[in-house]
């Protein structure tokens, strides 16, 4: 019960509204069309963002989203909405490349495109779908924006504020539970996407009792790909150095379309009953992407929720978490290296080895 105490408290008290001016920024958003990416979207075109880059896989929803904010905002800034498809590594390229070439600076880049998936299912590199677009897919372009991020950072004079590059995390990060095996695992990236194909496999045999490995649980994988994600934030965060502000945020439960996915009939009057008592608004939850980006140093590679910088998961504290936060990284970077030219460049660099 007490978990319910802590959600409807949470409810009651939203995040603070942010009200700082975005004005000359060129602001990126990915999955802006639905949900929490729309509603920040929209945030950020209300206090004044001069360009708002919408980023998504569905082109007609996208010019749809742009449209409405354009009639329900003040701002007079320009929108435009770029294709990108985070199943694809060619996209994700194309997106980033269009980003170097066409934008003038990038100061804000808000990777919010993530998926929730009900059963286990695999992307054209072989990865569990939501390790592949959680994970793996928003570390590919964290890297590929990095450059442009830093060409953007302003000159020692100028009182504007560094870039910035937010992950849209969640607080089941800190939540999730691992087994002794995964948390002794030095490549537990591999071992999570083999039991998902186990359990796929499990799927298609008549053994009624299969083992505990062979089950998918749909909370595992989100949990564990936005803690992976976390791994890398730490990695993302000493490449941006002094020149890029890498940080990352939760809204909190939030009524949005991300699970609608794994939502069946007989589901929905009961998921209605628990956002309608427990979950924030889109735009209440937006509000905590909008002011992640406005915190300075002390939000460098840490984790924005509720108003408040939160604790390192456990999973990730002491030496024992610093050291899987290293394993993770180095896997996720392997992983990519395979499918995409180029990345182990792009991980140069790093300051603090």
């Amino acid at each position: 019960m007490s978990g319910f105490l802590k959600l409807f408290k949470q409810k009651l008290n939203p995040p603070v509204n942010p009200t700082t001016s975005f004005a000359g920024k060129i602001v990126l958003v990915t999955g802006a069309n639905i949900g929490l990416g729309y509603e920040a979207s929209l945030k950020f075109h209300r206090l004044g963002a001069s360009r708002l880059i919408l980023a998504v896989r569905n082109l007609p929803s996208g010019q749809a989203a742009a449209r409405k904010i354009r009639s329900l905002s003040p701002g007079t800034g320009a929108i435009d909405v770029w294709p990108l498809d985070m199943l694809s590594y060619p996209s994700i390229q194309s997106f980033a490349k269009r980003v170097s070439t066409e934008l003038p600076q990038l100061d804000i880049a808000i990777l919010n495109a993530g998926i929730f998936s009900a059963t286990p299912q695999f992307s054209d590199y072989g990865y569990e779908r939501t390790l592949q677009v959680n994970t793996l897919s928003t570390v590919l372009l964290a890297l590929l924006l990095l450059p442009k991020l830093r060409s953007s950072k302003p000159t020692p004079s100028s009182t504007t504020s560094l870039p910035v590059l937010e992950l849209v995390s969640s607080g089941t990060h800190v939540m999730v539970k691992w087994d002794p095996e995964l948390r002794s695992s030095s490549t537990p990236l591999s071992l999570l996407n083999n039991r998902a194909r186990a359990a796929q496999a499990a799927k298609t045999t008549s053994d009624p009792t299969p083992a505990k490995k062979q089950t998918y649980a749909m909370n595992l994988y989100y949990g564990s790909s936005k803690l992976l994600l976390m791994c890398a934030l730490a990695h993302l965060s000493r490449l941006g150095a002094q020149d890029v502000l890498v940080t990352s945020v939760c809204p909190g439960l939030t009524k949005t379309r991300l699970a609608r996915d794994v939502m069946r009939w007989w589901l929905i009057p009961v998921a209605w009953l628990f956002y309608t008592l427990f979950g924030r608004t889109g735009e209440q939850g937006a509000r905590t992407v909008v002011s992640g980006v406005t915190l300075g140093d002390e939000a460098r590679g840490g984790f924005w929720q509720h108003d408040i910088l939160q604790p390192t998961a456990p999973l990730l504290d002491g030496k024992q978490g610093r050291e899987r936060t290293d394993k993770v990284w180095f896997e996720i970077v392997d992983a990519l290296r395979r499918d995409v030219e180029g990345v182990m460049e792009l991980t140069k660099g790093e300051e603090g080895k």
